[in-house]
C-alpha cells in the first residue's frame, strides 16, 4: 500500500514517517502521481512513489523478475543481501543490483529497505518499473515522470480508491504541516529531532478524473 493510501486509512507506519522527515512546518505540494487506466494500468509518479512502487510489485508479483538498479542507506548493509555489490560512501552505502530475482527475494529487498531508498527497475511478464538512477536533489524540480510502472488492473485501487471506471486520473498532494513533536528525549538534539519528530497536520488529495475534479482530506499525525 503506497503512503497516501495509508495516511488516509490511518494506517501510519515507519514507512510514512520516513516520507515525511524531510519536511518542517509549512505547506508542500508533493506526490504527483497520473493513472491511465486501459487493459492494464500505467502509472508514472514522482520519486516518493519509488518505494511503494517497488514495494506494490514484491506484494504482488508471482513470477522471476529482471532486477536492476540500486538501495541506497545511511546504514552499513553489506552483509544483508548476497546478491547485490555493495560500496561504502561518505553519509550513504549503495548496493547496486543486476539480477534475476524471486519474488520472495523482491520481498526480502523490501522489507528490509522500505525506510531507506529503493531506486531498482523491474520487468518481467506481468510488471515493469523504471525508476530514476539518482535520488533528486533537495529544493530541485519535481520530476513528475521519476518512476514510471505498466502494472496489471485489479492493482487499480492501490492508486485511485475514488473509482474504477475513468481513462486518465492525474493527482497531486499538498502537506500541511502544522506542528513538530519531538519526543523529550531528543529535545535537546537538533539533527535527531528533526529526524525522530512526528509531523502533525492535514494531507489534502486533487484528483481530476476525466476532467471532473475530486478533493479530499485528512488529519494525520505520523
Amino acid at each position: 500500500m503506497n503512503y497516501i493510501k495509508k495516511i488516509f486509512e490511518n494506517k501510519i507506519d515507519e514507512t510514512v514517517h520516513h516520507r515525511l522527515v524531510r519536511y518542517g512546518k509549512g505547506e508542500y505540494e508533493t506526490s504527483i502521481m497520473e493513472v491511465r487506466n486501459s487493459k492494464n494500468i500505467k502509472v508514472k509518479g514522482t520519486f516518493d512513489f519509488a518505494n511503494d512502487l517497488f514495494g506494490t510489485i514484491s506484494e504482488n508479483i508471482k513470477e522471476e523478475a529482471e532486477v536492476k538498479g540500486s538501495l541506497i542507506a545511511a546504514r552499513d548493509f553489506e552483509n544483508e543481501l548476497e546478491f547485490a555489490s555493495y560500496k561504502k560512501k561518505k553519509g550513504a552505502n549503495t548496493g547496486e543490483i543486476e539480477a534475476t530475482l524471486k519474488p520472495e527475494q523482491m520481498r526480502e529487498i523490501y522489507e528490509k529497505f522500505k525506510s531507506n531508498f529503493i531506486l531498482l527497475n523491474v520487468e518481467s511478464n506481468s510488471f515493469s518499473l523504471k525508476v530514476g538512477k539518482k535520488l533528486p536533489k533537495p529544493g530541485g524540480k519535481i520530476k513528475e515522470d521519476f518512476c514510471k510502472a505498466t502494472l496489471p488492473k485489479e492493482l487499480l485501487n492501490e492508486f485511485v480508491w475514488e473509482a474504477k471506471d475513468f481513462s486518465n486520473a492525474k493527482i497531486k498532494h499538498l502537506f500541511i504541516i502544522k506542528e513538530l513533536i519531538v519526543p523529550k528525549e531528543y529535545e535537546n538534539d537538533y539533527a535527531q529531532a528533526r529526524t525522530m519528530a512526528k509531523r502533525k497536520g492535514i494531507l489534502k488529495r486533487i484528483i481530476e478524473l476525466d476532467g471532473k475534479i475530486i478533493e479530499k482530506e485528512t488529519e494525520f499525525t505520523a
